[in-house]
């Protein structure tokens, strides 16, 4: 019986060891590391969209999709479009920080550049190369929050500047993907012509927005593009 006693005893002092080992273990845990834990959890969440790409022009039959991911530090889209003339291509993002703001909410469109300063829209260069005889564009492009850096607000359009995609608003803000064309290869040009909105444009066709499909060199225009609501 004595036996029995001083077995019981000590697995009564062991299991009570263990526990205060546990608890010394756990409240030796820096108090930080589960918002760490959540906080990195949170950084890698996506949000995935894919839309089909919208041609405006009348008899231009281009097709395609776009892809684009989100995350609390930026966005990234895959553009692919089939049908292009052969030629130099760029491809635009234009973000609407505060797309309730529109004339209709959360469906920007281009009166709402009217008020620029309310729904705080960021005009941006994205990505660009030459498309082939196979008509195949396959466009790739992040974007990380509050880099502006490649904004044409205010050297093309006269809009004031909205900070880029601004930080805490990458699932709230509505997301256009613009396919611009450049018209064909120049040598010697190539590089302006995929990196710059007026890379091989004659000036006074800057602007021609979903209304002709150039293919003569000179000749730019906006042909299609892609519209991605809010993720609210």
């Amino acid at each position: 019986m004595m036996k029995q006693l001083v077995k019981l005893c000590l697995l009564i002092v062991t299991l009570v060891t263990f526990s205060c080992t546990q608890e010394a273990t756990l409240e030796g845990i820096p108090a930080q590391t589960d918002a760490d834990l959540i906080e990195g959890v949170l950084a890698k969440s996506n949000v995935k969209t894919t839309v089909d790409i919208i041609s405006p022009i009348p008899g231009v039959d281009v097709t395609g999709s776009s892809t684009l991911h989100r995350n609390k530090n930026g966005i990234t889209v895959n553009f692919k479009a089939d049908g292009l003339i052969p030629g130099a291509y760029t491809i635009w993002w234009v973000i609407w920080n505060q797309p309730q703001e529109c004339e209709t909410p959360g469906a920007c469109n281009e009166p709402d550049f009217a008020n620029a300063d309310v729904v705080e829209v960021e005009v941006m260069y994205a990505a660009g190369h030459v498309v082939g005889n196979n008509g195949k564009g396959n466009f790739s492009a992040h974007l990380n929050v509050d880099d502006a850096s490649g904004s044409i607000n205010e050297s093309f359009f006269g809009l004031p500047p909205a900070g880029g995609l601004q930080s805490g608003n990458t699932f709230n803000a509505e997301v256009h993907v613009v396919l611009r064309t450049h018209g064909p290869k120049v040598p010697g040009l190539v590089n302006e012509q995929i990196g710059s909105y007026g890379g091989g444009c004659d000036v006074p066709l800057l602007h021609l927005p979903f209304t002709v499909y150039p293919d003569v060199i000179g000749e730019c225009a906006d042909i299609v593009f892609a519209v991605h609501p809010p993720e609210n």
